[in-house]
């Protein structure tokens, strides 16, 4: 009886610390915070290899509770379509949690498979201590670690991206800053160049200002080259158009579909396909 009695005690005392619902401790609201994208837009882009379609890409935002605290997730899947399956399979998945407010991510992870080409990788950040954790995961069953020092400002590729967007990007102008990749720090020189015209298929032309980043490192859609992205001058600074010189050939990556919550163009103009 006196341990029951301990028991009723301490689950007294933690209801009084911890409001419980009827399935765990009460979920916190979301953050009020005001975010350069909106939760639960998802952008589909078609990806070609010279003119030849071979696959897609789709990215996704969303809240996602962990450890009872919200963050966002972002996430990009790319795939190749049945013209290129056979010969050259590619299925991405890159996933990032950020912080509403700071936007500096907390977790970054890669699972890559292009032919024979696999990588499964996650990032940790320690904020606290400047340290980030990099870990893969090989497919005989090791693991390599490696931690490191890194900037307060410093991003992996996604969250970067998605940082961005809640910049101004004036017409020839520079910006550096530090991007992750791997297990290594990127000096990343973005310059600008001036508004182009996008034409996307099921919205027309766009006004997009053309942005040439200065480093060389594996990407979300592509492995290696020379790149520049067309960034929309709406609101919403969406990436239209992303293009990579390689060694092989011209790779070309081109917004098709904009789906998810809003009122502006994007939502209500877009040509069914």
């Amino acid at each position: 009886m006196r341990g029951l009695k301990a028991i009723m005690t301490a689950c007294l005392l933690w209801g009084m610390v911890l409001p419980l619902t009827a399935d765990g401790p009460a979920v916190p609201p979301k953050p009020d915070v005001d975010l350069p994208f909106p939760i639960g837009e998802v952008l589909e882009y078609s990806l070609f290899w010279g003119w030849i379609g071979v696959g897609t890409s789709v990215a996704e935002t969303r809240w996602e509770l962990r450890e009872n605290r919200w963050y966002i997730g972002i996430q990009f899947q790319t795939r190749t379509n049945n013209v290129l399956r056979r010969l050259y399979p590619v299925d991405d998945h890159v996933e990032t949690w950020i912080d509403a407010e700071t936007l500096r991510p907390i977790e970054f992870t890669t699972v890559l498979r292009a032919g024979r080409h696999y990588r499964n990788e996650k990032t940790t950040f320690d904020w606290e201590r400047n340290l980030a954790v990099y870990q893969r995961f090989r497919e005989d069953g090791q693991v390599e670690t490696k931690t490191y020092e890194v900037d307060d400002s410093a991003r992996d590729l996604v969250s970067f991206m998605y940082f961005m967007r809640n910049k101004d990007l004036p017409p020839d102008s520079s910006f550096e800053y530090e991007v992750i990749v791997n297990d290594k720090l990127y000096e990343l020189e973005v310059n600008t160049r001036e508004t182009e015209r996008v034409n996307l298929k099921n919205y027309g032309r766009i006004d997009s200002i053309r942005v040439d980043p200065r480093a060389s490192f594996e990407g979300v859609f592509v492995r290696r080259g020379e790149m520049s992205v067309w960034v929309s001058e709406d609101p919403r600074r969406i990436l239209t158009k992303l293009e990579v010189d390689t060694p092989f050939a011209s790779v070309k990556i081109l917004l098709r579909n904009v789906r998810g919550p809003g009122d502006d163009f994007w939502i209500e103009d877009a040509e069914p396909e």
